[in-house]
């Protein structure tokens, strides 16, 4: 009898051993770093369990992730830490957090400073655009559909990495003696999706990059007036080195015709904020040619100016254009008020007319004119309001009143039957 009440004590105290196991509360528990691809961070579901007498933890430190029972007394705080209290609750993903700050934007945010444990199962990776142009990166809830351009989520630990939105500008970041010939390592996307990217310097070894929209010790703004900031607006545009080889164009004064490239001639050395190519300048008749980087007013439509970014590039001949009509002929010759709608013809001397003949107008290229009006354009027999000028479809001016032959009087009249009778001959 003894003997039956021992093994019945026996076994009574194995089952209650097996139902304080079965009902211990079971946790996963690993240990992987923050760098991994898998294991302890991006698969916890695959990783081994163990019985907790308190509550499933899941903390992230600078260089681990850590999964399993937690000690009693040990603090678990967000968002560094989370607790759960039901069977292999401690699946927590781990997600990007950087609220709005500048270094949001950028992949500056891999750094395990933003890393932080979601609070809920579910929970997924979210990068979130704000209003301001900054971004959100954080735990919550998947973007909802037709959101993509302003939301992103993704249910990998650390995905919410990277630039977003993907088109945010990118340009060079650097300041000091290492700046002046930059590297991909140097590349971080700017803070506002909308920035420009700038470069100023004083010297090879004082070089300054970055985006326009830098908040900390801002060098150049977008609106820089500051002839030393370079602003451009493409990703990886501020990446000219201080002083770099200007190339080589035709220098020249006074050079309409076509020019040979063979005697393009050196430019130097340009400044990062100096325009390297070539240039070539009309007005009127007279014709210049150079190099960009020696202009200082700069090429534009407001100096008749057009440039290139070839080598010797600017050899053309310079086209000289005049406005050719007839009022009987084309609506608008007489009075020349929409010039850009009326024919044109090329004129390689260089000089256009435009005067009334048999009360008619008439403008064309002065070579082109007969001789009875060239003559009343030199003699400047004024009922014939002929006139010469010498810069491209400058003959536009509009005629007052009509004039005829009756008009000339006797000297014009004889003097252009001579000129007549002689081109008759």
């Amino acid at each position: 009898m003894r003997e039956y009440s021992l093994c019945m004590i026996v076994i009574a105290a194995f089952i209650a051993s097996q139902l304080d196991s079965t009902s211990a509360l079971q946790c996963y528990s690993c240990t992987s770093t923050t760098n991994d691809t898998g294991n302890c961070l991006t698969s916890p579901s695959t990783q081994n369990t163990r019985s907790c007498e308190t509550e499933c933890y899941t903390q992230i430190t600078a260089r681990n992730l850590t999964r399993g029972c937690l000690t009693t007394g040990t603090a678990c705080t967000l968002p560094s830490c989370s607790t759960c209290n039901t069977d292999n609750c401690n699946v927590n993903l781990v997600c990007q957090e950087c609220l709005g700050e500048e270094n949001c934007a950028t992949t500056n945010v891999t750094l395990t400073q933003y890393n932080a444990v979601c609070p809920k199962i579910g929970q997924v990776c979210v990068n979130q655009l704000n209003g301001n142009q900054t971004v959100t990166r954080q735990c919550g809830d998947p973007c909802a559909a037709g959101t993509e351009s302003t939301c992103s989520s993704c249910s990998a630990s650390l995905c919410n990495v990277g630039l977003f939105p993907a088109n945010r500008r990118q340009c060079y970041n650097c300041t000091g003696e290492n700046c002046n010939a930059v590297s991909n390592t140097l590349v971080a996307g700017c803070s506002q999706i909308d920035a420009g990217c700038f470069t100023t310097g004083t010297s090879a070894s004082n070089m300054t990059r970055g985006c326009t929209s830098t908040t900390t010790e801002i060098k150049c703004a977008s609106d820089s007036t500051d002839p030393s900031c370079l602003v451009c607006n493409s990703d990886f545009c501020n990446s000219p080195t201080y002083e770099r080889v200007a190339g080589s164009c035709i220098i020249c004064e006074n050079c309409a015709a076509q020019q040979v490239a063979t005697d393009a001639k050196s430019c130097g050395q340009a400044k990062y904020n100096q325009e390297v190519g070539c240039y070539t300048i009309t007005s009127g008749t007279n014709v210049n040619r150079g190099c960009l980087n020696t202009l200082e007013s700069g090429c534009s439509t407001t100096n008749a100016c057009t440039s290139c970014s070839e080598n010797g590039c600017n050899v053309a001949a310079v086209e000289f254009k005049c406005i050719k009509c007839i009022s009987n002929e084309v609506t608008g010759c007489w009075s020349a008020s929409n010039p850009d709608t009326l024919p044109v013809v090329d004129c390689p001397n260089g000089t256009c007319y435009s005067g009334v003949w048999n009360e008619l107008g008439v403008r064309g290229c002065f070579t082109a004119a007969s001789l009875q009006m060239q003559y009343q354009c030199n003699a400047k027999v004024e009922v014939y309001q002929c006139d010469t000028c010498t810069e491209s479809m400058c003959n536009k001016l509009p005629f007052n009143g009509a004039g005829a032959l009756r008009h000339v009087g006797v000297v014009g009249l004889l003097m252009g039957v001579v000129i007549a009778l002689r081109g008759a001959l």
